[in-house]
Parts: C-alpha cells; structure tokens; sequence
C-alpha cells in the first residue's frame, strides 16, 4: 500500500533528488510501459529508486474497458514489471485504447451499462490474478457520453469499485 502523502512521476531529472539526502515524495510513480524494456540507464535508476521509495507503476495501455480479451502478452509483461520493481500500488485507467488488434493511443470512454460493468469486473479479476496485486482503477475517460449507456458515472463507478460485497465486482 502506498504512504500517505505526495507522489511524485519519475523522471530522469528527478533521480539524483530521490536518490539524494534531502526529503523526497512519498512515494514516485513511473508509466509501466516506459519500463517494458530489458535494460539501460531507466529500469537501473528506477532499481535504485525503488530500493529507497515506494514506487506505484500506473499502465495507460491495458484496456480494462476494452471489448475484446486483455492482451495476455502485454499482461505478462507487465507481470514481469511487478515481479521486478515490487511496487507498492499498480494503477490504471478505466478505458479501453485497443481494438481489432490495432492499438489507437488514446484513453476512450465506454458506455456505462451492465454488460460494460460485467466485462470490466472480469477484466480487473483477470488482472489482479495475473498480477498478485490489487489494481486501483483512476477515473473513466470521458470525452462523450455513450447513447447506449443506462447507468450514469455515479451510479456506474461505485458499483465497481466499492459497493458492498455483494455488488462488488473484486475481491
């Protein structure tokens, strides 16, 4: 779990003042997949950061929205990420960004309705498995409101991610 206070996002310019004497955040939040890669200056100083801080990873590309499957191989990846910086929160973002394999470099809105709530609950359980952790859902995209949607934001998002246990879509 996270300590209570500010985070800060990790960037390179920020390292040597995390890894200094001085106070620093809380905890440093870093893009999961700025870190998918097997080497190099980035996932070192990180290594070095997380050894001192709290580290949160937070993912924009996992598609928790999304209509079709999660992407298993970016899922492991992204397992590997957990497995290697332990990070003390994984977060990500209620919206979908991929569809028919192609992936659209956007956070988008989905409808807020009951299939879209079953999907999404069974994305975040098929996520916290694969990761060993509990995910933290920010708020949804929401550029548009979807035609077909039957539930608002305040009547979707706390049923998905607070409601008593048994309306509750993860455990």
């Amino acid at each position: 779990m996270l300590p209570v206070g500010c985070g800060v996002a990790l960037k390179a310019r920020h390292t040597d003042a995390a890894l200094g004497p001085g106070p620093a955040a809380a905890f440093f939040e870093v893009h999961a997949e700025n870190y998918m890669v097997a080497g190099g200056p980035l996932p070192r100083h990180t290594e070095q950061v997380r050894a001192r801080h709290p580290l949160s990873l937070h993912g924009v590309a996992l598609g928790i929205g999304g209509a079709g499957p999660l992407d298993a191989a970016y899922l492991d990846r992204l397992a590997a990420l957990v497995r290697r910086y332990q990070p003390a929160a994984f977060s990500e973002h209620l919206a979908w960004s991929s569809h028919a394999g192609a992936f659209l470099g956007d956070l988008l809105p989905l409808p807020y309705d009951g299939a879209t709530l079953a999907r999404v609950c069974a994305h975040v359980q098929q996520a916290q498995e694969r990761l060993g952790l509990r995910l933290l859902l920010e708020n949804p995209s929401t550029y548009f409101e979807f035609d077909a949607s039957t539930l608002g934001e305040a009547q979707f998002w706390p049923k998905s991610c607070g409601a008593p246990a048994a309306d509750s879509c993860w455990t």
